[in-house]
């Protein structure tokens, strides 16, 4: 009898447990980020991963409160709460529809906003390209993040390190091919590499990119005359390799040098094809190889490929050399 009147208070016990409210949901103590600095490259616009919100519920709200220098602990959010002009996407840009500066414009619209800012859903940090505006060093930041359970300061939570980065990319190694004329499977390299190309950043102005193609002496080809071509696809599907025209808004020839006016960045803003590679070539009237290589006069067309893309605004000038190749005009 003693042990059923126990067993009948525990039920009862339980019973007035389950009716009390618990609350729903959990706010950790331990969100975090996964990879920590996180490297920003300045000049560049960058997502970083999200925050690992580790089991918290959903949707957080996060914050950021303050930055610090990392190695002195001095309070520089001021530094980072600063804005800047800059130009933001209102409609989805389309390479294949937004062909010219004004249509770009249309789809863009003039704005102020932080260089660097955390993004309020998911804690990913967002930077721009007027990263450049900002000191370069490593920092630490506090968050300040809320769901339906409450609000918590994570202090410290997350580090950033600003690096400088090049304003542009090389991404492949210059290439240089021999073809024969009416045999185009009959081919013949020509060692090129790194110091086969030359990028200058020309500054700020209009964004362009001028490219030359000189000579092992460094004359350079005549674009407007037809000493740079396009080099056709291989086999017998037609149609050409991609040039820096297929991914300009506009193209112009001069004796010297072609013009490229671009309008977003980076540029290109997706490859074609092939990687950010543009394939170029040079008839074989225009080029007299090396006695070394063994290539008769006006035999063989030259055909040289290089690589680039831009992540800051502002005029380029890349120099493409084609090495054992004398021009011939």
């Amino acid at each position: 009898m003693k042990s059923k009147l126990i067993y009948t208070i525990g039920l009862v016990a339980l019973a007035l447990v389950g009716c009390k409210k618990i609350p729903e949901g959990n706010l950790s103590d331990i969100i975090r980020y996964e990879t920590l600095p996180i490297e920003i490259q300045m000049g560049r616009s960058t997502v970083s991963t999200a925050i690992n919100p580790a089991g918290s519920s959903k949707p957080i709200e996060v914050k950021l409160l303050k930055v610090y220098q990392k190695e002195t602990g001095k309070d520089v959010t001021d530094i980072f709460l600063q804005t800047f002009p800059i130009k933001i996407w209102k409609k989805l840009y389309d390479s294949k529809v937004d062909t010219t500066l004004d249509l770009i414009a249309a789809k863009q619209k003039d704005t102020v906003m932080t260089a660097l800012s955390i993004n309020k859903f998911s804690g990913a940090i967002e930077a721009t390209p007027n990263t450049l505006k900002l000191p370069k060093g490593n920092y630490v930041f506090d968050l300040e993040i809320k769901n339906a359970v409450g609000t918590r300061t994570y202090p410290a939570i997350g580090e950033f390190s600003l690096v400088e980065a090049p304003y542009f990319d090389v991404p492949a190694v210059r290439s240089t091919v021999a073809m024969k004329v009416g045999a185009e499977t009959t081919t013949k390299s020509i060692p090129s590499n790194a110091s086969h190309i030359k990028v200058t950043y020309l500054g700020l102005g209009e964004n362009k990119v001028v490219v030359k193609i000189v000579d092992k002496n460094g004359l350079p080809f005549n674009p407007k005359k037809g000493e740079i071509a396009r080099r056709p696809n291989s086999g017998t599907a037609g149609g050409f390799l991609q040039t820096m025209q297929d991914y300009s808004i506009s193209t112009t020839l001069f004796d010297d040098r072609m013009e490229f006016v671009y309008g977003v960045l980076p540029f290109p803003l997706v490859s074609l094809g092939n990687g950010f590679n543009y394939y170029y070539r040079i008839p074989a009237p225009y080029v007299k190889f090396d006695d070394s290589l063994d290539l008769p006069y006006n035999t063989y067309s030259c055909n040289a490929r290089f690589s680039f893309q831009a992540f800051v605004p502002g005029t380029y000038q890349v120099e493409v050399i084609v090495p054992q190749v004398t021009r011939v005009n």
